[in-house]
């Protein structure tokens, strides 16, 4: 499949100056969808594990330590998850599990 404005002039379309055809359009209509796709799809799941890691370092402060080890527990399945997060997840799971 060539883009239309790679095609060579010996189509026998002089009159016709196309810069795109539909497929083009098409082609491009698709691949920004995908990429508008993945975009939105990623920013959704930091969005998601910065809530959830919120959530989690409340429950901490506020003690319920119970609770917030099975948040951080359940932070280890999200979708997104930078180093820096886990170190604090794992670290204050350590902590609440030498904590008598």
């Amino acid at each position: 499949m060539l883009i239309s404005f790679l095609k060579k002039e010996e189509d026998g379309e002089e009159g016709k100056s196309k810069f795109m055809g539909k497929g083009d359009i098409i082609f491009l209509l698709v691949l920004a969808a995908l990429i508008g796709g993945f975009w939105y799809y990623h920013k959704s799941a930091k969005e998601k594990t910065y809530s959830h890691y919120a959530k989690c370092e409340a429950l901490f402060l506020a003690d319920s330590l119970k609770e917030a080890k099975e948040c951080y527990e359940n932070a280890i399945n999200l979708g997104y998850r930078i180093d820096s997060l886990d170190s604090i997840g794992y670290y204050r799971l350590e902590k609440m599990e030498n904590t008598p």
